[in-house]
């Protein structure tokens, strides 16, 4: 059984196109050089919802049940530093990301789980 990270941030305006275009940048480059893409999901957001405004950007990754600790750490950690170049492209809204129960915390720089 794995685990998944959700993630969502919230503004009162919409995404510009040269944030989404910042966006899918960094969600293609991570993407697409994620070691284990044969094994896992990898990072895909949901679509935007006119029913939720100021809900701008937000999704979800299954971190995959690895046999390997090493492998699920690296996921999650990779994932995070993900979400942490965008929450640069979007750092004028308020974040919510956890690992399913966990909150991740946010140290100025980067997405941390919290201890």
């Amino acid at each position: 059984m794995g685990v998944s990270i959700y993630w969502t941030a919230e503004r009162d305006t919409k995404l510009t196109e040269n944030e989404q275009s910042q966006i899918n940048t960094i969600i293609s480059k991570y993407n697409n050089e994620f070691e284990y893409a044969d094994e896992a999901e990898t990072f895909t957001p949901y679509e935007y919802d006119t029913d939720e405004p100021t809900e701008i950007f937000s999704g979800s990754v299954k971190i995959s049940a690895f046999d390997d600790v090493h492998a699920i750490l690296h996921s999650i950690d990779y994932w995070l530093a993900c979400l942490s170049e965008i929450r640069h492209v979007i750092d004028n809204a308020s974040w919510h990301v956890h690992l399913d129960d966990s909150d991740a915390v946010w140290d100025g720089e980067r997405w941390l789980m919290s201890e």
